[in-house]
């Protein structure tokens, strides 16, 4: 792990001194060198700005301590102490939240619990598959076993083995019983208290790309005046048509614009169902240049929407499709979740 450097700010308010008692301990360190009590640039602590403002290691902000434990009453040691177990705990955590971000595209909500696969589950836990299920096996013979159902289960339709939540704490558990190097004891005993409340960020996150989606679709059938750009045709009170907002780059393979407006053209429900049949299928991915050969086939005597479309596509950019096989669990679709 990086070093980590307390800020002047904070060893005042950690040790609680004033400024002028930092600066003037400073001084003092500085004054006579080579004596009992030194600091050393860029060994002990690093300037940051042109004033001179100072940022402590763990070894310099520990020799600050100790000198205020020589001339004053006890208790400074046990505080900066504590300053740092609690920011390199913190900064563990940070790495484990964003290990579950970026390895959890197997969640899925079932019987009303969350469940990650067995997979997933080994990647974030920094293990080998056969080590995770002998601790599996551990769990079962302890005081609270892991329950079918409850703990794991089998998802046939998901590719086998999945953890819930709970099961992936009672697996941190056993994990942190039998680890023998403590820095792995403290990365699987935070696993099994991070997951949970790093889960609902995500799935918050989801809910809230699905609204946005929604939204997005709304603003685009307002920009295009509730008509078709292909056909022309909007809803009357003899013709109720029914509109939809088509993705010009497709939800499952660029994921990323769904909530892009400039992502998003009115249709008439008959022409955006006729240009998925056009593509072999509501799930076969599409990109603009898909939509622009659809309409110089079907509706070609309409070159406004081509221009329009060209300058949608000028707008968007280059977008690169996803792996489609492990998308971000961010890109998830509400179903899985909910």
């Amino acid at each position: 792990m990086a070093e980590i450097y307390i800020a002047s700010k904070e060893l005042i308010k950690t040790l609680k001194i004033s400024s002028q008692e930092l600066i003037a301990i400073e001084q003092f360190f500085d004054a006579v060198p080579d004596d009992e009590w030194e600091l050393v640039k860029n060994k002990d602590y690093r300037v940051v700005n042109g004033n001179g403002l100072r940022e402590y290691t763990t070894s310099g902000a520990y020799t600050i301590s100790r000198y205020l434990e020589a001339t004053r009453k006890p208790g400074f040691w046990d505080l900066i102490k504590e300053w740092f177990l609690h920011t390199k705990r913190e900064i563990r955590r940070a790495f484990i939240k964003k290990k579950i971000l970026d390895n959890c595209s197997s969640l899925i909500k079932r019987n009303n619990r969350f469940f990650i696969s067995k997979s997933d589950a080994v990647t974030i836990f920094g293990t080998r598959s056969d080590y995770l299920s002998k601790m599996a096996e551990a769990a079962q013979r302890s005081d609270r076993p892991m329950l079918k159902g409850e703990d794991f289960d089998d998802f046939i339709d998901e590719g086998g083995l999945h953890y819930s939540l709970s099961g992936v704490f009672k697996l941190a558990q056993t994990l942190e019983a039998s680890l023998t190097q403590k820095n792995r004891r403290e990365w699987c005993k935070d696993v099994g208290e991070v997951i949970q409340p790093q889960v609902k960020d995500i799935v918050d996150q989801i809910l809230e790309r699905e609204k946005g989606i929604q939204k997005a679709k709304d603003k685009a059938k307002r920009r295009d005046g509730k008509t078709c750009k292909v056909t022309g045709k909007r809803p009357d009170k003899v013709d109720n048509l029914q509109l939809a907002a088509h993705h010009l780059y497709s939800c499952n393979a660029y994921p990323y614009l769904a909530d892009v407006e400039n992502n998003l053209i009115t249709l008439t429900l008959e022409v955006h169902d006729q240009f998925h049949t056009f593509m072999g299928g509501t799930n076969k991915p599409c990109t603009i240049d898909d939509f622009i050969k659809f309409v110089h086939q079907y509706y070609p005597s309409n070159s406004k929407v081509v221009i329009w479309l060209e300058k949608q596509k000028q707008i968007l950019g280059n977008p690169q499709p996803v792996d489609a096989r492990k998308p971000h669990v961010l890109y998830l679709p509400v179903s899985k979740v909910s």
